[in-house]
């Protein structure tokens, strides 16, 4: 194989959406203007200038022997400034994973750091399958040379959790002086994962507001009702989502919505099974309890600044009985629910995962995406009138 591979991040592919968005916006405008650029034209091409120049790419170097992760501005080739650069030694790494979702690839690279922590680097990128697994694969062959302290960290690493583990990885949870075990914890019904069966209508919902949002913006052409319309549309689906969940989990057979712990049982209520039926559990009867987390950075109250955190995003009780449904931090008092596990002496696993804490960073990218749809649909009719 060649010496380096060279992997184009999620956000690099999607900025070219962007590119053909601003550009055909571009276009829409001089056209309706009578090809006359002006003042705001002249910045959407600065602003096409700047996406193409913009570059985030994962290098994995086999002769230097080290991944490179680098995010900045390049002009043919040439480095104008790099805003970060990560750099990973093959043999600081632990495990390296792939997986794919549909054609978004993720490569998940667990190494310790040269402070001697354990830590881990995800990146996405679209349609590059073969070059991820090949950089995987690669990487699952390298001689590396194991120390006492990368044994040790290697053991921090195993499934099973402590509350000082806990106590470690979520600090602020101490800090605040809400660490204790409590004996009911409540579960948010309408929070709870949107069943299959209805996924439907909820996007049916959607969907209709989104058609009622394009016609409201192509018969008015106002911009602000019809960004307002946008905003009503995103919140449809949460809303909708909570109240066909909150209708859906409601059992009236069993119509307790809290986990119950004490020392010797663990009651996990009727809806968070698919049969409907509450457990009475024992740590025997326990396989595993699965709590995936990861870091996200929060702002600091009174300050500009932020602060890197961890949050716990979901529960998973695995037991002979059968597997509950995954519980995420919305639904739940997450952090008080493991540390009372943990202080009662269940078995619970704390992995970390790629997984987005706040989804909603990732949707403001789409509500910017169809905010411009609205702004190329109003000038549509201009077009069309030339």
């Amino acid at each position: 194989m060649a010496n380096s591979i060279i992997l184009k991040s999620l956000l690099e592919t999607i900025k070219w959406l962007f590119i053909w968005l601003t550009v055909a916006g571009l276009v829409l405008g001089v056209l309706s203007q009578g090809l006359i650029f002006d003042t705001s034209d002249g910045l959407d091409v600065l602003f096409i200038f700047a996406l193409l120049m913009f570059q985030h790419r994962l290098k994995f170097d086999e002769h230097k022997n080290q991944i490179d992760i680098k995010l900045g501005a390049y002009f043919f080739k040439k480095e104008l400034f790099t805003y970060s650069h990560h750099t990973i030694d093959t043999n600081s790494i632990n495990t390296s994973s792939f997986r794919a979702d549909k054609a978004i690839s993720v490569i998940d690279i667990n190494y310790t750091s040269a402070e001697g922590k354990l830590s881990t680097y995800t990146f996405r990128c679209f349609k590059q399958a073969k070059q991820a697994q090949l950089v995987v694969r690669t990487l699952s062959t390298v001689e590396r040379v194991y120390t006492a302290k990368r044994e040790e960290a290697e053991a921090e690493k195993t499934n099973s959790a402590t509350v000082s583990k806990f106590t470690k990885i979520f600090p602020q949870h101490t800090i605040l002086g809400n660490a204790e075990a409590k004996n009911n914890i409540p579960i948010l019904r309408c929070a709870l994962p949107l069943p299959d069966s209805k996924k439907n209508l909820v996007h049916f919902i959607v969907v209709c507001f989104a058609l009622l949002t394009l016609f409201i913006a192509y018969s008015s052409q106002n911009w602000k009702s019809s960004f307002a319309f946008l905003v009503i549309t995103y919140v449809s689906y949460y809303f909708a989502r909570a109240i066909v969940c909150n209708k859906y989990y409601f059992i009236k057979t069993a119509p307790l919505s809290s986990i119950l712990v004490n020392d010797n049982e663990l009651y996990l209520p009727a809806l968070l099974f698919t049969d409907k039926t509450p457990r009475t559990l024992t740590k025997q009867d326990i396989i595993s309890i699965e709590a995936k987390w990861n870091y996200d950075y929060d702002s600091v109250e009174g300050s500009a600044r932020k602060t890197k955190r961890s949050h716990l995003i979901s529960l998973v009780f695995n037991t002979t009985k059968g597997q509950s449904i995954p519980l995420s931090h919305w639904s739940v008092d997450s952090k008080t629910l493991v540390f009372s596990l943990l202080k009662y002496k269940y078995p619970v696993s704390l992995d970390r995962t790629s997984q987005m804490v706040y989804p909603l960073k990732l949707h403001v990218g789409l509500f910017v995406f169809l905010f411009i749809l609205i702004i190329l649909v109003m000038n549509l009719e201009k077009v069309m009138s030339i």
